[in-house]
């Protein structure tokens, strides 16, 4: 089990993981509003992108913490 030497490591991979999951769910939005403006579907491929992103994020999240646990 790894463990942080300094509370600010604690801090800073705190961040990591709320930047982390939140550029994953950005990024699903943005591109869910891309194709609907290319496909004229207008609230569905965004929703489709915010599920894809917010399971991106968690996995992704998943696989940053796993060392620790």
């Amino acid at each position: 089990m790894a463990k942080f030497d300094s509370p600010w490591r604690a801090i800073g991979f705190a961040g990591l993981v709320g930047v982390d999951f939140a550029i994953c769910v950005v990024a699903g939005v943005m591109l869910g509003r891309y194709v609907d403006r290319l496909l004229l579907t207008n609230p569905w491929c965004m929703m489709i992108g915010l599920l894809l992103g917010l399971v991106i994020g968690v996995y992704s999240v998943y696989r940053l913490i796993r060392p620790y646990l």
